[in-house]
């Protein structure tokens, strides 16, 4: 009966979604993809809003599944109260007429189950279309990989008739498609029409330059890793097919906030840098953090802390274990964590510079004496089960500035991580 009800609330709120976007026709730019996605959000949202400024809406927080879109469509920041459907359905109809609705609309579009995208694409059809990867999450609802990553591409026969399609040409998968539509971005891949070049990675940011068609612009980004560069870099496509100067583009990209939990460089103590990328984690990300641990220069240790990667299906063990021998030679000392730790541990293949702990808790209360005096610590886990924002706590130099920096820190999380 539960089950049933919120169909028929999220069959309501996509209602008035519909509604909303026929009314206003917003442009929309819809982001897709394994990684990457919301870090291009933001990317995207900065740059539109300083050169349209007061015209540009962003989907907040993970708001992008069967709910999410609808609320972000309709202005909403969070999720309501469950126990106050009724009233929140009535106040919801109410901004079916909104003053000064947006010209842009930027939606981030999450994978849970097949036909996500075309249903999203039901409720509002993309003028542009960013993929940013099609690897390896959330495999649990599909049958085997290939069907997810056809999830991922059926949206893009749902673009407008004028639009155009943007796809990341470091990834392999998305270097094959062919349509008229397509733009390439990457962050390595020169043959791509934007890419970015001269990488630098430091503990304060990465700096690049982007490059198109013989024009170039230097970007020192306080993002942290290539991964994230291509958020930059499809911002700046999407600009410059807008018609936004390069030049303002440039300064919005360097405004860039890094983003709590998302390869976020935390001060630790004992004169230690922490890399927080707490957020979440499936394969494709974990390799991305730990391509940009290994590319840093940095004269003292490298450590990895790691958890579970969740959501992998029958297929867990056998990324685990290629996720540990990833890591080997990208870290001087690897720290492996929860029901994956030993699989972990043997692709990894080096006991005398790892170590494995049962859970989150156990590694917390035995930590201290593994960390040296000005160690870089890269920290990653999926979310459910982990919550290894908990680990950066007990490493920081300032824990006092939790709630500011890190990832699931208000009361409702803490309850329910039991803190």
């Amino acid at each position: 009966m539960k089950n049933i009800a919120l169909k028929i609330i999220y069959k309501i709120l996509a209602f008035y979604a519909r509604i909303v976007v026929a009314k206003y026709n917003p442009t929309v730019i819809a982001i897709t993809g394994t990684v990457g996605k919301t870090s291009t959000k933001e990317a995207i949202f900065q740059v539109l809003s300083d050169a349209f400024p007061g015209k540009v809406r962003r989907s907040f927080g993970n708001l992008n599944a069967e709910i999410g879109i609808p609320l972000s469509i309709l202005g909403y920041d969070s999720l309501p109260n469950k126990f106050l459907w009724p009233i929140f359905l009535v106040s919801a109809s109410r901004r079916i007429n909104q003053k000064n609705y947006p010209a842009y609309l930027i939606l981030e579009m999450g994978v849970e189950k097949k036909g996500d995208l075309k249903y999203f694409a039901s409720i509002v059809k993309p003028k542009y279309l960013i993929v940013t990867a099609v690897g390896l999450a959330h495999l649990s609802n599909f049958s085997d990989l290939s069907e997810y990553q056809n999830e991922k591409l059926s949206i893009l026969d749902e673009v407008t008739a004028q639009g155009k399609i943007l796809l990341n040409y470091d990834d392999p998968i998305l270097q094959k498609i062919s349509n008229d539509k397509i733009i390439s971005v990457a962050g390595k891949n020169l043959l791509a029409d934007y890419h970015a070049e001269d990488i630098k990675l430091t503990t304060k940011g990465t700096e690049f330059r982007i490059c198109r068609s013989g024009r170039k612009i230097a970007i020192k980004s306080h993002l942290l890793g290539e991964h994230l560069i291509n958020s930059s870099v499809f911002a700046f496509a999407l600009a410059d097919i807008l018609n936004v100067s390069l030049l303002q583009v440039g300064k919005s990209l360097e405004k860039l906030a890094q983003y709590p939990g998302r390869m976020n460089i935390i001060s630790g103590s004992r004169e230690t840098t922490i890399i927080d990328d707490s957020y979440n984690a499936n394969p494709a990300s974990v390799k991305a953090a730990l391509i940009a641990l290994s590319q840093i220069v940095y004269k003292e240790r490298k450590v990895l802390i790691l958890g579970n990667m969740n959501e992998l299906g029958d297929l867990e063990k056998k990324y685990h274990e290629e996720i540990g021998a990833f890591a080997l030679n990208r870290c001087d000392f690897a720290i492996f964590v929860g029901p994956n730790a030993k699989t972990m541990q043997k692709g990894y293949g080096d006991k005398k510079t790892s170590i494995i702990f049962n859970n989150r808790q156990d590694l917390i209360d035995h930590l201290s004496p593994l960390i040296k005096s000005g160690d870089l610590i890269l920290v990653k886990a999926s979310q459910n089960g982990n919550y290894f924002e908990e680990v950066v706590k007990s490493l920081m130099q300032n824990p006092d500035k939790a709630d500011k920096l890190l990832v699931r820190q208000s009361k409702f999380w803490l309850r329910k991580k039991h803190i």
